[in-house]
């Protein structure tokens, strides 16, 4: 029973703390809170259904404080299409599929992605400061299939989804960066984790007794980061978000290699 307690503990806090920044860089939970319900013992499959099922409400709680403070935000409606009729196929996809290469391969190749993204974007002073009004075809076609891969890595891996696609909407749809968190937090965060959680559900277990406290700290931490989130300027913001990639990258290349 003690022990129960201090495990449940451990997962609130970490949950918490890591879902409050993520909601505030637009990604990097997964990095931190799947590791952890492994560390705890669960098998992979298990933890990546689990930690699905609980960040789904990084997205309801990062969504439930823009509407109570703003009752809605610009959502960009072809962006929306891609996302939901080309990404969720995707991160199904990336759920079913075995990955041919070794998964250590796999996750020091975007921790090395990750670490690099949040170096630019470090040094980057205009990232993410303003909206493109007009963006090209050739910008379309290739955020699509930039948006296939932030899929199927969702759907296989789990960590990093949320930060390439904050780096994508920026980069090339020409979002600024606030807008792009917040249709993050939409999209990837909410429904490809409610779409991947059940994916995973179907194919495994989930590991229940956790998700009660898993959700909890996840709504809190991202309710609170979204409030940060909307007091912030864009520098701070950028900060955050080099700053959780560069750590998240870090984290996920020392978990492959021990």
């Amino acid at each position: 029973m003690y022990d129960e307690i201090v495990s449940q503990a451990i997962l609130f806090a970490v949950s918490f703390i890591a879902n409050l920044f993520a909601s505030v860089s637009g990604g990097g939970a997964g990095f931190v809170q799947l590791p952890l319900l492994i560390l705890m013992g669960l098998p992979f499959a298990t933890a990546l259904g689990t930690h699905k099922v609980a960040v789904v409400f990084l997205g309801v709680g990062a969504l439930s404080k823009k509407f109570k403070d703003h009752g809605s935000f610009n959502l960009d409606r072809q962006l929306s299409l891609i996302m939901l009729f080309i990404g969720c196929p995707a991160v199904v996809a990336g759920t079913v599929i075995v990955i041919s290469i070794p998964a250590d391969i796999a996750s020091i190749s975007v921790g090395l992605l990750t670490v690099a993204s949040g170096i630019y974007t470090l040094y980057k002073k205009n990232f993410g400061g303003s909206n493109l009004e007009h963006r090209s075809k050739t910008r379309v076609i290739i955020g699509t299939f930039l948006m296939i891969l932030i899929g199927l890595l969702s759907g296989s891996l789990s960590s990093g989804a949320g930060l390439f696609s904050t780096l994508t909407l920026v980069m090339v749809f020409g979002m600024d960066l606030k807008r792009a968190i917040m249709h993050t937090m939409l999209y990837v965060a909410t429904i490809w984790n409610a779409v991947g959680a059940f994916t995973v559900g179907a194919l495994t277990s989930i590991h229940w007794h956790w998700v009660p406290v898993l959700i909890t700290a996840t709504f809190l931490g991202s309710y609170l980061g979204t409030a940060l989130l909307i007091r912030l300027n864009v520098k701070l913001v950028r900060l955050c978000f080099s700053t959780v990639a560069i750590l998240s990258g870090v984290l996920l290349i020392y978990t492959a290699v021990v």
